[in-house]
């Protein structure tokens, strides 16, 4: 009996601990050059702020008309790649980095993305930093008017 008591419980561990493993894991590679993109072109916001480096599609076509941003620390400093070991790997296109993007930061999604970005470094070596999708939030807005109805010229002589 006891040891019937802990195939059980062990059964029981096993199974709420394989829930947590995710299905349907898809890994995003894309190559972001700034370099070769003509100006009007751009749709790319890249910087830095604080400890992180963040790319910003120009698009406001996330829930709550966000932006998709993607982050990475800085103190992470990426992976080098070469040009062979690059040509391996498959590329998404831009519309297809934003579909992504919109699956994942939907709720009611059923794939986890992993997302990568390729970026061309000094001496045009490559580096692919794995970042992460920041979560759109809902913009609140804030009244910066108020109606005011004038005071009849009589009660402002009574007072």
């Amino acid at each position: 009996m006891k040891y019937f008591l802990i195939v059980i419980l062990w059964l029981n561990i096993y199974s709420a601990s394989a829930q947590k493993v995710a299905n349907n894991i898809d890994t995003v590679y894309y190559l972001l050059d700034t370099t070769n993109t003509t100006p009007k072109d751009r749709m790319w916001d890249v910087g830095i702020e604080s400890q992180y480096k963040y790319f910003t599609v120009k698009c406001p076509c996330l829930k709550y008309n966000s932006e998709p941003t993607f982050v990475y620390n800085l103190k992470d400093s990426g992976q080098s790649i070469s040009n062979a070991s690059l040509s391996k790997i498959r590329m998404v296109s831009l519309p297809t980095l934003i579909d992504f993007a919109k699956k994942t930061t939907d709720l009611t999604a059923q794939t986890l993305c992993v997302f990568y970005i390729v970026e061309i470094g000094k001496d045009h070596e490559y580096i692919v930093h794995k970042t992460r999708l920041l979560t759109p939030r809902i913009r609140e807005a804030s009244v910066d008017f108020e109606n005011v109805t004038p005071m009849p010229d009589k009660k402002r002589r009574n007072k």
